[in-house]
């Protein structure tokens, strides 16, 4: 018999949540003795908060086996499982599964859930049955993470790869960043903006995969009053932006165990036209000792905090609406948030969930330091909205 299908929405994280049209095909027997198990039921089942409430608690459940991990083993696990008429998870099994690891993650990450307001049938509350699928997807930092677990389990910490280093610190960064040469084209209508650019710090110090990232912020002098800058404007920006980043000097590489590696990726902004007020504090790219938390508990990173605290907004689910929105923000002196700003949309309402959680309360946020002092550095963080079928 077909079960209810609970349709879960994904980020991109190592064990993820997808959508299901429907069911697989299931041998399992929706009666019980002495109760029937509803296939639907007037009024369904609630999770307590939401659907939304219902994504977060598995995302925050659902851990790759590292087993698993070993075995490069992935897929789609569809869980059935009873809403009892008290509320209670109950029954829960994989009823198709890719994997016998994965598929006893999901049937325990189910299972775990607290009690859901149950369905109503006829006025009565009543046992229902529901399908969830969980989809695990290898990440792309699958050996980094086999090594983490290993040390873990040897009781050893896995050696951090230290970040490439720009010659003459963040301070020489910033100063080559705001200097590129101003196109001689876009003289003539006074065009002024910034460009942010995307790119890699190969082993050999050199930039790599350099290639703009998000829209141009630019204007330009109309016939009356400044403007956004046109099409034709916002490339000639682009195009010196990219060739300044790769003319960029010879920076120190990434290094994991004394060994130079590609790095991850830097978004930087290349300015055109614009100076900074002088008693305005400097916005580094990067610092001695980049912002954390206070509480010696919560060790998760900035960006992944902010990551997590996303909600996908329910109409854009109902429009099935995907994307990658890129966010822009500075943690400023006092370890406070400002300056949050879209420079890459996704759809309005996809733009505004990462906004409204980039301008929730985080916890205490110890600032920057650089040279022993506090310092504002700034952040560049993708959000991705991402629904499976």
């Amino acid at each position: 018999m077909k079960h209810a299908v609970l349709l879960v929405p994904t980020f991109l994280l190592p064990a993820t949540l997808g959508w299901a049209q429907s069911a697989p095909n299931a041998s399992a027997d929706t009666v019980r003795a002495g109760s029937e198990v509803y296939s639907y039921a007037e009024q369904m089942p609630a999770f307590p908060g939401g659907q939304q409430a219902l994504y977060q608690e598995l995302s925050n459940t659902v851990r790759y086996p590292a087993e698993a991990l070993q075995q490069r083993a992935e897929g789609k696990v569809y869980v059935s499982f009873v809403v009892s008429a008290a509320g209670r998870v109950q029954d829960a099994k994989a009823v198709k599964d890719p994997h016998p690891l994965l598929a006893a993650e999901a049937v325990r990450a189910v299972s775990s859930l607290p009690a859901f307001t149950p369905g109503k049938q006829a006025g009565k509350v009543v046992p229902v049955s529901l399908t969830l699928p969980i989809t695990f997807r290898l990440p792309n930092n699958i050996d980094q993470l086999i090594s983490n677990q290993a040390a873990a389990a040897n009781g050893t910490q896995p050696e951090a790869a230290i970040t490439a280093k720009f010659p003459g610190g963040p301070e020489a960064l910033r100063t080559y960043l705001a200097s590129a040469p101003y196109p001689e084209a876009a003289s003539a209508v006074q065009a002024q903006g910034r460009v942010f650019i995307k790119f890699k710090i190969r082993p050999d110090g050199k930039p790599g995969n350099v290639k703009k990232a998000g829209v141009v912020q630019a204007t330009q002098q109309g016939k009356k009053k400044r403007q956004a800058a046109t099409e034709a404007t916002n490339q000639l920006l682009t195009d010196a932006a990219i060739r300044w980043v790769q003319a960029i000097p010879t920076w120190a590489p990434a290094t994991l165990k004394g060994t130079a590696i590609e790095g991850d990726f830097w978004m930087v902004p290349v300015t055109f036209g614009t100076t900074a007020p002088s008693n305005e504090p400097p916005v580094y790219a990067y610092a001695d000792q980049m912002p954390v938390f206070a509480a010696p508990q919560n060790k998760m990173p900035l960006e992944k905090r902010l990551q997590s605290g996303v909600r996908y907004p329910a109409q854009a689910l109902r429009n099935r609406q995907g994307g990658v929105v890129y966010l822009y923000f500075v943690v400023n002196e006092t370890g406070q948030l400002e300056q949050q700003q879209i420079i890459q949309s996704a759809g309005a309402e996809l733009d505004q969930a990462v906004l409204e959680a980039a301008r929730q309360p985080l916890g205490t946020l110890l600032p920057a330091r650089h040279q022993g002092q506090p310092v504002k550095v700034f952040y560049v963080v993708p959000f991705t909205f991402k629904i499976t079928s």
